[in-house]
């Protein structure tokens, strides 16, 4: 048994044909020192009666029992071969397994979201009246903090609300999480162009020259670019399309915590292309930085400034941790393009 599962290449290229006694206990040798720096002390103590039992054997026998292992490795080899296509069998049904579970546990979190959106919905139906004189007192406010202290206090007074409501009682914090951004979808979205646009024609004259300068930016862009200096060895996955399609839908988005995550998804798409372009090191932020300029310009998404400004005033209080980093880089980059100059 032990030599049947032993590892017959542990003994190098061998040019004999036949072995003899010294050449098995030298198997057995280095078999026994492996098993020791293993710490295998069940297999220590089999090659250790192994060993002893070799050497009471002669030429004839060892060369026996070298021709009874053969035997039993051709005898074995069909079996294995068996054994092998069963295993590959056993692993693509498995494989197809995990995808039709991932499937259905997409198909339960999508469901799940319905249904808490769907409820939340007809709690908010019964706030109507409360919801129409917050939207009217919001309108007729003009200073940021003012707007800001209000858009929180009603939905913290939305959030007590749902707490008392039955039928959250039995849900879990993740579905009240997902209840609470469902009311803070639907509360922003009835302010959203009041909240995005504080000052009207203003706000969206100054996007709109914004908008212009990155376009004009965008028509002769390169990594080579003096203000960005992309290193070479990131250019081949330039322009980074899923980067700028993550980017590009922020504005698709109402709530100023939605719209980070469009940010966040970008910085870390950057983040992973740029390691699967150079596997031998980390990016650092030297290297992110003037790819999610470049991607900015490319994507080129309207109404930059006032969706910064959207985020700033009614989400900067909640930013932290990888949110907060990904937010100041971002921040950056927006300044930054400011003071790019066209070239030819």
């Amino acid at each position: 048994m032990v030599l049947s599962n032993s590892d017959f290449q542990i003994l190098g290229n061998r040019h004999k044909s036949n072995f003899d006694n010294d050449d098995l206990v030298d198997l057995l040798r280095a078999l026994l020192a492996e098993a020791i720096n293993l710490q295998n002390k069940g297999h220590v103590a089999q090659l250790h009666e192994v060993i002893r039992c070799v050497k009471l054997f002669d030429s004839n026998g060892i060369t026996r029992i070298i021709q009874s292992l053969n035997e039993e490795h051709k005898n074995r080899s069909t079996y294995i071969s068996y054994l092998i296509r069963c295993r590959q069998g056993l692993q693509s049904s498995l494989s197809h397994l995990q995808r039709l579970l991932s499937r259905t546990e997409r198909d339960r979190e999508i469901g799940t979201r319905h249904l808490i959106n769907s409820c939340t919905r007809l709690f908010l139906e019964k706030y109507e009246t409360q919801i129409m004189k917050f939207h009217t007192e919001f309108q007729r406010l003009t200073l940021a903090d003012e707007k800001t202290d209000l858009v929180n206090s009603f939905l913290e007074f939305i959030y007590r609300e749902m707490e008392q409501e039955p039928i959250w009682a039995a849900a879990t914090e993740c579905q009240l999480e997902d209840a609470c951004l469902a009311i803070e979808r639907s509360v922003m979205s009835r302010i959203y162009t009041q909240a995005l646009f504080p000052n009207g024609d203003g706000d969206i004259s100054r996007d709109q020259v914004y908008h212009q300068h990155i376009r004009k930016l965008s028509e002769n862009i390169k990594p080579s670019h003096p203000d960005l200096c992309i290193p070479s060895k990131y250019h081949f996955e330039c322009p980074w399309p899923a980067a700028q399609r993550e980017i590009f839908l922020i504005n698709a988005y109402k709530t100023p915590k939605d719209k980070l995550g469009c940010i966040l998804r970008c910085s870390t798409t950057i983040m992973n292309l740029l390691s699967m372009s150079n596997e031998k090191s980390v990016p650092a932020a030297d290297d992110f930085m003037p790819v999610l300029i470049y991607v900015i310009i490319r994507a080129n998404p309207p109404c930059l400034l006032s969706t910064l400004q959207y985020i700033q005033s009614f989400y900067d209080d909640r930013l932290a941790g990888e949110e907060s980093y990904w937010w100041s880089q971002f921040s950056s980059a927006i300044e930054f393009i400011k003071t790019m100059e066209y070239c030819d």
